[in-house]
């Protein structure tokens, strides 16, 4: 008896992680690489190259095709939809210390290596970080 329910707890729990791994969306839209606004890409050169220590004061916003993130937490993508040519509306998934909420978010493509991130009425423009060598972490 006890060996069917561990058998059937392992099925459950397999199944769960497949679950789980199948809702992480790939926004395929931002392609390749990490983006930041501004000046965000230099700090990113500076953490990856020894220069600077990632810390809340250094570290930029950032979005890849998982999603935005920044040094206290980040989105991912749990919806995606093309509104039109070049423009994408994102459900994410947000956690920001141990706070977790739902956010609408726009991503306009405004060239191969710029978008435009809009949530509510503020917007920043995120540039492709071109001098990186992969992600860099928190």
């Amino acid at each position: 008896m006890f060996r069917a329910l561990l058998a059937v707890a392992a099925v459950m729990l397999a199944s769960g992680m497949a679950q789980a791994e199948e809702t992480k969306l790939d926004a395929a839209f931002v392609g390749d690489g990490t983006y930041s606004p501004t000046t965000g890409c230099k700090k990113l050169e500076d953490i990856q190259n020894g220069k600077d220590a990632p810390n809340i004061a250094t570290y930029p916003l950032t979005l890849t095709r998982e999603g935005t993130g920044s040094w206290e937490g980040g989105c991912d993508f749990a919806a995606l939809r093309q509104v039109k040519s070049n423009v994408f509306e994102g459900k994410m998934q947000c956690s920001e210390g141990g706070e977790e909420y739902a956010q609408t978010v726009m991503f306009t493509r405004l060239d191969a290596d710029r978008i435009e991130v809009k949530s509510g009425t503020e917007a920043l423009v995120y540039e492709r970080c071109k001098g990186l060598k992969g992600k860099v972490e928190r």
